[in-house]
């Protein structure tokens, strides 16, 4: 409990001590958001199309900048000195576009598909109460896409990994770190709360508008990005850093196997059966492994070593 509250603690003064910052991010990120938002809103009155598919579209050409918001909120949420807007801003997007363009094509065709799958069964259901269970399938799915995405810009703009490698990474997160994703949850849930509150509060049509700009371009980006990455990035630059040749429980159970713990039972705790530890696959490749992702190569010489000291005592004995 008192580590929960000198998390929170932790996380508005982080916030506000940076809240000048965000607006700034937010309104370097509104420029791009408001173009592409336009161009799609004439389209639709040009075509005639009021759908999803089309009012869905400006994710794709806007997500290349949100990597600038999520490197700027990442270095805040790890108390970093260099929070300079701007520069980050922009290395963010120069450096990760490509990458964050296919997120945004993904995570479109992602929302897509599972708005289609959630209304069309909910409906479906009404009539025939078989298509409850396919809701609760399509309602899962796009809760494990949501936990998916938490991850995937702030791993993004953070380690050089692969695409594949950070979607694999990125699953694995979504129910390895549930704890986690559940806080990032409740605190964009809250951030909802609070943007709902103010709009119904609002007195007429045209404050509605006010609250709705100014949440949805000075407020929501950059507080949803910093929300993710203070919860997921701490755990995540733990898991996947090059420098972490091998986990401290690791080198205990070890150790503990020189003081005189059974071989059959060091065996059931190292147990790298279930890997798939083959040598000429991709090194560099993150497998889950004793509650942390490890790279391929670095798992198959802890295996080793593993081998070699039980190797070791048997000659001693």
């Amino acid at each position: 409990m008192e580590k929960a509250r000198l998390g929170i603690t932790r996380f508005f003064l982080g916030y506000l001590k940076n809240f000048h910052k965000m607006l700034l991010a937010n309104l370097l990120f509104a420029v791009p958001l408001l173009f592409f938002g336009a161009i799609f809103y004439f389209i639709r009155i040009w075509t005639g199309l009021n759908t999803a598919f089309i009012s869905l579209a400006p994710i794709i050409f806007v997500f290349p900048f949100f990597a600038g918001i999520t490197l700027f909120t990442r270095n805040v949420a790890r108390e970093s000195e260099d929070t300079a807007v701007v520069k980050l801003f922009f290395k963010g997007f120069k450096e990760n576009a490509l990458y964050f363009l296919v997120h945004g094509i993904l995570l479109y065709l992602a929302i897509f598909f599972c708005y289609s799958s959630i209304t069309l069964y909910w409906k479906l259901a009404s009539s025939n109460g078989i298509f409850y269970f396919a809701f609760g399938v399509a309602v899962l799915i796009a809760v494990a896409i949501l936990f998916i995405f938490y991850n995937v810009p702030v791993m993004t703009v953070t380690f050089d990994l692969k695409l594949k490698n950070i979607y694999k990474n990125c699953a694995l997160m979504a129910f390895g770190e549930i704890k986690n994703n559940f806080f990032v949850t409740l605190g964009l849930f809250l951030l909802f709360i609070v943007g709902a509150t103010f709009f119904l509060a609002a007195p007429s049509a045209l404050f509605k508008l006010i609250v709705i700009i100014a949440f949805g371009v000075l407020i929501v980006p950059s507080t949803a990005s910093y929300i993710m990455n203070f919860y997921v990035y701490k755990d995540m630059e733990l898991i996947i850093s090059n420098g972490d040749i091998k986990s401290d429980e690791i080198k205990r159970k070890i150790e503990a196997k020189k003081n005189g713990i059974k071989k059959e039972e060091l065996e059931e705790k190292l147990d790298f059966s279930a890997l798939d530890l083959d040598e000429k696959k991709d090194g560099d490749e993150y497998l889950y492994f004793n509650g942390k992702m490890i790279k391929r190569k670095v798992l198959i010489e802890m295996k080793k070593e593993a081998e070699g000291e039980s190797k070791d005592e048997q000659e001693e004995v």
